[in-house]
């Protein structure tokens, strides 16, 4: 497996799970994760493998369904693989028909409760491993630092 970051090596496989990772980072490029909500958080989704092969973050969306989550991680990850860079500081249009949507740099600090498997796959790096969450709108098209958003998402989006 070889990817753009030099020096590293990602983690030999302990099972199925870890083969099937290893061999999506390969052949595509990059591995989607989704986790189901429970009592401490709304269900999520993430990418691992998109800083190893294109030096992009990786990419987190909380509080969809996974199917939708799973396309949008893997719809950006088509985009990256040809180039493209998500910016913190730009709206983009390319990923969600008809709404505009952002990205924000996560917090180191929630790297364990999020990024259980980035952090296997990523532990032999000396420096972690950066991460963007993809923010969606309400359905006025205002996020959840303007003006108006709707507030019922707050607890399905927490801003990481």
């Amino acid at each position: 497996m070889t990817g753009s970051l030099p020096d590293f090596q990602p983690p030999l496989a302990d099972d199925d799970h870890d083969r099937k990772l290893l061999s999506d980072v390969e052949s595509v490029g990059w591995h989607v994760l989704c986790i189901n909500g429970d009592a401490s958080g709304p269900a999520y989704c993430f990418s691992v493998g998109l800083y190893y092969t294109f030096k992009h973050p990786e990419i987190l969306v909380i509080g969809l369904e996974h199917p939708v989550a799973n396309k949008l991680i893997n719809l950006a990850g088509g985009y990256i693989s040809q180039g493209k860079i998500y910016d913190p500081e730009l709206l983009e249009d390319d990923l969600l028909e008809g709404f505009s949507c952002a990205f924000i740099p996560i917090s180191i600090e929630n790297y364990q409760k999020y990024f259980g498997y980035a952090i296997w796959f990523y532990r032999q790096l000396k420096q972690p491993f950066p991460a963007i969450q993809l923010v969606w709108p309400d359905k006025q098209g205002r996020f959840p630092w303007e003006r108006g958003y709707n507030e019922q998402f707050s607890t399905l989006q927490p801003l990481l």
